[in-house]
């Protein structure tokens, strides 16, 4: 994958929406700035239990849910 993830793009546009820093949504995440930067930037990609921190410092919550309905014996 090129460039940030998806979520982390979504993220740091209501990050700046709100008028947060990275800096400052890093720290109220419990990650480092460098961490934050680094993922917004495309440089890393986050792992999900950061990532979930990283959300819910901005007021979301990941959730997992299916992409289609799986029935029994199939995968």
């Amino acid at each position: 994958m090129t460039g940030p993830h998806p979520l982390v793009t979504a993220l740091a546009a209501e990050r700046r929406r709100r008028g947060l820093s990275a800096l400052a949504a890093a720290r109220h995440a419990g990650l480092s700035d460098a961490t934050v930067n680094a993922w917004e930037n495309g440089r890393n990609q986050p792992r999900l239990p950061e990532l979930a921190r990283y959300a819910a410092a901005l007021g979301y919550t990941l959730t997992l849910a299916p992409t289609r309905e799986v029935t029994r014996g199939t995968a």
